[in-house]
């Protein structure tokens, strides 16, 4: 019988008394496993609930350690002799050299008796940490069960074991790290994921019911107003932490005093900084993943702000540490938006619950709003909600109607180099008008292929040589909307839905081509502004791909075109 493996936050019972937590991974690195004992507050003990590598077995003899020199660790688990004020068994490991994200084949496994696999976690996605909590066993309601977890700290195995309530002296019993303060009396689940509570023993009476307020949170204990209980959204945790009132001079989080910052302006606890400063730094590499595969969707969004509440962390220091990879997820969903040649009012309502996700304030988000409005009036117009203007100075048939009239000069490739002929683009519903200084042509609109804006310029693609050609004007995005939604009128076709650029970038495509270029632009790294650009150009025979795509700004882009 396979057992499928569990991901990251799921649980699984474990009905068997004698187990063992395999910690494998392959060749090329080396991992040190460790086991801590914790009790309802989420600390150890004492220091004889630690087992590590220099002390083997913890004190009561439950939990034992054994490595064998290959790519494992071992350690046996006898939860029948676990004490009773025990309340869960957390499995870690830690690394003298390199990160967590960089061992490849991270597993650990939980066998019972004749080496049958009672639950496995493939350990994924790591962030670059130096110490990480796999899994615990926990009760719950008078049976053990295993969660996988997978997070960890960048301040190495004193970090991971501070946190813990472990001791951490100069000994040689523990691995040369620089010491970090004493943690504060905090409820002592792994940093990140916010995991659900450590149960101890069955469900006490006790226990409030659901809070009036649905999100995980802490809230008032039941009977002990002085106490603070984390709701993880369907359950109490059995874990509580002091209420502490905050104050420019007592820490909330703590207990602990305040003291003032270099500046002077601002009031930080000393005990608490380092400690909140490493967790948001592993949430913010977890808030990156997110935004890269779900955005600001639910559930995900969600349960990535419990965490922070979880670690009794400001939501203010959160949104401050959220900033860059908010605007740059902004622009990144304008981007992708532009692709494809055409803005829709799903795309639009996509940005601003974006916008009121992230709680970022710029003013460049104002500026990308104007652009995606504009996006999408050229989208309308382009789709036939055409423009209708007036002239003094022009003379039409009686049922010619005027769309528009501009400044132009048309663009030549002759023997003798590059020709500009200045004059007006005139745009009716009969035809095409080009009146230069000393020629000028017509073109019907049975001859026009398509309008598109490249490089500055318009292009009008047609089946004859007179009156197609490229046209410099001053906003050739507007001016190929309109020629499209002209093109489409006559030819019947403007009630159709709003078509996409045949240069359009593929969803999949423009993912793996702002992976690969870092979402800046590639030739002065700019992150505003950016554009899908053909490296050979398409009006060429370039091909809309991975390989001929590139994230230009706005500006190099535009450069580009000259040069061309």
């Amino acid at each position: 019988m396979t057992t499928a493996a569990l991901a990251r936050g799921a649980n699984t019972a474990i009905d068997e008394t004698a187990v063992e937590a395999r910690v494998a991974w392959r060749a090329g690195a080396t991992v040190d496993a460790c086991a801590l004992l914790v009790g309802e507050g989420g600390k150890v003990r004492g220091d004889a609930d630690f087992v590590f590598y220099n002390q083997p077995r913890d004190g009561s003899g439950a939990v034992s350690l054994r490595t064998d020199g290959s790519n494992a660790a071992n350690l046996a688990v006898d939860l029948a002799r676990v004490p009773a004020d025990v309340a869960g068994v957390v499995i870690a490991g830690s690394m003298d050299t390199g990160t967590f994200d960089a061992v490849p084949g991270l597993e650990v496994t939980v066998r019972g008796p004749g080496g049958r696999v009672l639950a496995s976690f493939p350990v994924r996605d790591v962030e670059p940490v130096t110490a990480m909590v796999f899994g615990e066993f926990y009760r719950r309601q008078g049976r053990w069960k295993f969660r996988a977890i997978g997070q960890g700290w960048d301040s190495g195995l004193d970090g991971l074991v501070t946190a813990y309530g472990v001791t951490v002296t100069s000994s040689p019993s523990l691995p040369a790290a620089p010491p970090l303060p004493a943690a504060p009396p905090l409820p002592a689940a792994p940093p990140l994921p916010a995991a659900p509570p450590l149960p101890a023993t069955p469900a006490s009476p006790s226990l409030p019911a659901a809070p009036s307020s649905p999100r995980p949170d802490w809230y008032p204990a039941h009977g002990n107003p002085s106490q603070l209980r984390w709701w993880n959204g369907t359950e109490w945790s059995v874990q509580t932490v002091p209420l502490i009132h905050d104050t420019p001079t007592v820490c909330g989080r703590c207990g602990g005093p305040k003291y003032r910052n270099h500046a002077g302006v601002q009031s930080t606890c000393r005990r608490c900084e380092p400690e909140i400063a490493n967790v948001l730094n592993v949430w913010r590499g977890r808030a990156a993943r997110v935004l890269a595969t779900s955005g600001t969707a639910e559930p995900a969004w969600s349960q990535l702000w419990a965490e922070l509440r979880h670690q009794r962390v400001r939501e203010d220091a959160g949104l401050s540490a959220l900033r860059p990879l908010a605007l740059q997820h902004l622009h990144q969903l304008l981007t992708f938006a532009f692709a494809d040649g055409v803005i829709e009012q799903h795309e639009m309502d996509a940005f601003d619950e974006a916008v009121a996700a992230l709680r970022v304030v710029d003013p460049v988000i104002s500026d990308m709003r104007r652009r995606l409005r504009r996006g999408l009036e050229l989208g309308l117009i382009s789709n036939g909600d055409v423009p209708r203007v007036t002239s003094s100075t022009l003379h039409l048939d009686a049922d010619e109607i005027l769309h528009l009239e501009v400044p132009a000069a048309r663009v030549q490739q002759q023997a003798r180099g590059t020709k500009r002929s200045s004059g007006r683009l005139i745009v009716t519903n009969a035809k095409l008008r080009f009146v230069g200084d000393s020629t000028g042509s017509d073109l019907a609109w049975a001859k026009v292929l398509e309008a598109r804006p490249e490089y500055g310029t318009v292009v009008v693609a047609a089946t004859t040589s007179r009156g197609g050609g490229t046209y410099e004007v001053g906003d050739p995005e507007y001016v190929a909307a309109v020629l499209t939604g002209v093109v489409k009128i006559a030819k019947r076709t403007a009630q159709l839905p709003a078509q996409r650029d045949s240069r359009s970038v593929p969803p999949a495509v423009r993912a793996e081509v702002w992976r690969r270029d870092g979402g800046a632009c590639v030739e002065c790294q700019a992150t505003e502004y950016l554009e899908f650009d053909h490296v050979i150009p398409w009006s060429r025979g370039g091909a809309t791909s991975v390989g001929n795509l590139q994230l230009l700004c706005r500006r190099c882009n535009l450069a580009k075109g000259a040069r061309i």
